[in-house]
């Protein structure tokens, strides 16, 4: 049977009946504290004659889970999307499950009300969301503020692992034609290089980080390079770019400890606390991609920095049109993204910035 938004008892729908940060039927990894979750369309309600099932305590409670994943499981077998002779059990594989196999829980909010929810895949390999008592709005932006899911899938989509390598709205790239808006420039178009020269943009891609997002996980905001901070006009004004973005760094200390004269060092791991600090003044910010045939350094507002190179990304944070359209320029990195090709410079790990940095004290 069917069920309305604000009804009682639990109810069950299809992950694909879901977005993410505006991503429709996104990876179960992209879940993060912080990150904006909507649904739409019906939901079955989970009855049994006249008892209703109703979960208390998602969260760490993994009797619940089962009993919420037989009832999952019975109403499946019911509308013919669970064969007869399946387990009677719905199985929680990763990345929707912990180590015990448990169904996860989460628990999102509209500021008023929070709901508690519970994803289980079904033995069909569908994703599954079961509500817990009341239903949460339909097609209402809400978000994310409790989550027990697997703890390595959670690193990866908070920055923690391959993030978002990213420029913001308002930077000027240089061009053969002059500086150029960031936001302004298409695949087509030509962008200047520091190695190759002029070069066409293959693909450009955007991610708008929430607020809420910003708020829950501050590690994820965008870091200021105040103008000047690198050597006279480097940047020639502030430059905004996300955490995991790259720098290329030019000091003596790089070739004597990593025999480069250049180096690449994420703008995370340069912040002092002065000239180069996380930005806390923006409630929220739209991330914008420009990758070229190979890896290459450019120039943001005067400042040498790098272009997208998708083994620097998780490419599951990319907008699914958005990350079709770079699997179909190149299909060979969904299952690698090495094959991009090599870097332009060599990247320094977060400990390796910190020796650099000390040595050139």
């Amino acid at each position: 049977m069917g069920r309305n938004a604000g009804s009682r008892g639990a109810c069950v729908i299809s992950w694909a009946q879901t977005e993410i940060d505006s991503i429709r039927a996104a990876p179960f990894a992209a879940l993060a504290i912080g990150a904006q979750w909507r649904w739409w369309g019906k939901a079955t309600g989970i009855d049994r004659h006249d008892e209703i099932l109703t979960l208390q305590d998602p969260l760490g409670a993994s009797h619940l889970h089962e009993h919420a994943a037989l009832a999952a499981a019975r109403v499946l077998r019911g509308v013919g999307l669970m064969p007869e002779n399946a387990p009677k059990r719905a199985a929680a594989a990763d990345p929707a499950g912990d180590d015990t196999g448990a169904p996860q829980g989460f628990v999102v909010t509209d500021g008023v009300n929070n709901y508690p929810l519970t994803a289980v895949r079904a033995d069909t390999g569908d994703l599954l969301v079961l509500f817990d008592g009341c239903m949460p709005p339909m097609d209402v932006d809400l978000f994310v503020i409790e989550h027990s899911g697997d703890r390595e899938a959670i690193a990866a989509s908070s920055g923690q692992a391959p993030g978002v390598i990213c420029f913001t709205p308002g930077t000027t790239l240089e061009t053969p034609e002059g500086p150029r808006l960031i936001e302004d420039i298409r695949a087509g178009d030509r962008i200047c290089t520091k190695d190759d020269g002029a070069q066409e943009v293959l693909w450009t891609g955007q991610r708008r980080m929430t607020g809420a997002r910003l708020y829950a996980m501050p590690h994820l905001r965008p870091i200021r390079i105040r103008a000047g901070a690198m050597g006279e006009d480097r940047p020639d004004r502030d430059l905004i770019v996300s955490p995991e973005h790259r720098m290329l760094v030019k000091t003596p200390s790089a070739m004597s400890l990593f025999n480069q004269p250049e180096v690449l060092v994420a703008a995370r791991d340069l912040v002092d606390g002065h000239l180069i600090v996380t930005e806390t003044g923006i409630r929220e910010v739209s991330y914008i991609h420009v990758m070229t045939e190979r890896h290459q350094i450019v120039w943001a507002n005067g400042l040498e920095t790098e272009s997208f190179h998708p083994a620097n990304a998780c490419l599951d944070m990319i907008d699914a049109a958005q990350r079709a359209n770079l699997l179909d320029l190149m299909p060979e990195i969904a299952e690698d993204p090495y094959r991009y090709g090599g870097y332009a410079r060599r990247n320094l790990t977060t400990p390796e910035a910190a020796i650099l940095q000390y040595q050139a004290a």
